[in-house]
């Protein structure tokens, strides 16, 4: 059987039909169509470079950018590469010779599909990045303004899932903004450096050709083009495995989320609702609405993780220079991409709708606030903390937990057993510790719960998510731009 591979003649008859399959199996053929437009781009540039490093002929350049233009529209309808020819690259290959002849056999000088492979998954990255930058933007834009709506709606803090002190519904969607802003700085630090174009590492220790990886990475819309031909091939699966983790963390951030609003949904709480387009009824119970897709939302965090696992446990044994292991890294990474962008999207719409019951959270409030009875004493009376702490411990435990009950007289008695001397306690310094109009005010600087402090870092928050923002917009015109006019390049090449 003759052998019909791009493999040198050392094979009599190939691979088998088994291996073929297991290598091009469904899933990996659906995202080897995902990135043919990708490999076709860095393909065109890569022959745009031979061509002008004098590499490949003209005429057979001319011919070879002819039907790449022309597949590329092919490739972006998902419907170029057929499992039983091979991969992207493989069917690329086959197609040019058949359009072109032997003119197709300079296409691939300067290169392998090792470095190949890496870039088309960079560039499918890039994008997939950028396009989850701008949905970061839309969730941190809706948790901004609930902050700013909210930001004196005054509501129980927990901790241990118990009521602990004061707070606001504004602190608590500020909270989830401060956290996912860090994030997104992170996520673009990584971007900067995963801005790096692996053309040139050949299969792991570059080319026999003087080829210029500049021009490739600034056609492509790259900041840099590569170091090391060793690290480049080395880096995939490590690279995925850094913005992979972090996409883990920023779901596993909207999880515990989820689970607030969950819990808050309760009808025995009632602290919130979530609008009934967000949830899903029960099929035996008619009384019922779920909160599916919170309940989903935290699901993708655990997908994420495990993605993580399969980079990280299909990389760690492998030796320097490729190896197929690395292939893991595209299913992983690829696929921790498209759920992180479908998860953002989806919260944001479902967090836009969420409302709160502000009376409902109001009676919430009471059971946090024999702290602030403590931090009183201390102030009025000039007791040391801890016995302060331990004359409201006491004051609890006479009125048996129920708050609402204490008066200036258990006060009293509580502090009697205490510290052994009688102290007046006014009924207006208690009326006043629990009032609920006045929780907040306790809270007298930056950082804390207090009204007008989260609204001036609201403010310094804002700064940060315009200037993410712009660097966001800023990179996907640089990438569109490179690929315009790359596309104007090669038009006018090919009619000279």
């Amino acid at each position: 059987m003759p052998n019909n591979k791009i493999y040198g003649e050392v094979y009599k008859q190939g691979p088998s039909k088994k291996t073929d399959q297991f290598i091009m199996d469904p899933t990996m053929t659906i995202l080897e169509n995902k990135l043919a437009p990708y490999y076709l781009w860095e393909t065109i540039a890569h022959n745009m470079m031979t061509t002008k490093q004098g590499i490949v002929p003209k005429k057979s350049a001319v011919k070879i950018l002819q039907v790449l233009l022309k597949l590329v529209g092919q490739a972006k309808k998902g419907q170029l590469v057929d499992p039983t020819v091979g991969d992207v690259h493989e069917n690329v290959e086959k197609l040019l010779a058949d359009a072109i002849g032997k003119d197709a056999g300079w296409f691939h000088i300067g290169r392998s599909r090792n470095d190949q492979c890496i870039i088309d998954q960079k560039m499918f990255t890039k994008k997939c990045m950028l396009d989850i930058f701008a949905e970061i933007h839309i969730l941190e834009t809706i948790l901004w303004e609930k902050t700013n709506m909210y930001e004196d709606t005054v509501m129980p803090g927990f901790t241990h899932m118990r009521a602990a002190m004061p707070s606001s519904f504004g602190f608590w969607w500020q909270s989830y903004l401060d956290q996912i802003l860090d994030l997104h700085k992170i996520l673009k630090n990584i971007f900067e450096v995963y801005d790096k174009c692996t053309l040139g590492a050949g299969a792991s220790y570059g080319v026999n050709w003087k080829i210029d990886p500049l021009f490739t990475a600034q056609k492509l819309g790259y900041g840099r083009p590569l170091n090391n031909a060793l690290s480049a091939i080395d880096n995939r699966g490590i690279e995925d495995a850094n913005i992979i983790s972090q996409f883990a963390i920023l779901l596993t951030v909207l999880s515990r989320m989820m689970e607030d609003l969950i819990i808050w949904s309760l009808p025995e709480l009632n602290y919130v609702a979530i609008a009934e387009e967000f949830t899903t009824g029960s099929s035996i119970m008619p009384q019922k609405m779920n909160p599916d897709i919170a309940e989903k939302i935290k699901s993708k965090s655990s997908k994420l993780i495990a993605s993580l696992n399969h980079v990280l446990i299909a990389v760690k044994g492998t030796p320097s220079g490729y190896n197929r292991d690395s292939a893991e890294s595209k299913i992983a990474i690829m696929a921790s991409l498209e759920e992180t962008l479908s998860t953002i999207s989806i919260a944001s719409a479902m967090l836009t709708k969420v409302m709160p019951n502000p009376e409902a959270m109001k009676k919430g409030v009471t059971p946090s606030l024999p702290t602030k009875l403590a931090d009183e004493l201390v102030k009025k009376f000039h007791i040391p903390f801890r016995t302060a702490h331990k004359i409201v411990g006491e004051t609890v435990s006479l009125v048996q937990g129920d708050v609402k009950c204490i008066a200036s007289q258990t006060v009293e008695i509580a502090i009697k057993e205490i510290i052994g001397k009688e102290i007046d306690i006014d009924q207006v310094f208690i009326n006043d510790v629990f009032c609920i109009e006045n929780a907040l005010k306790q809270y007298q600087y930056e950082g804390s719960a207090g009204p007008q402090y989260v609204h001036k870092v609201n403010m310094k928050l804002l700064i940060d998510m315009k200037a993410l923002q712009v660097w966001g917009i800023d990179q996907k015109k640089k990438s569109a731009i490179a690929e315009q006019d790359l596309y104007k390049e090669v038009k006018s090449f090919i009619k000279t």
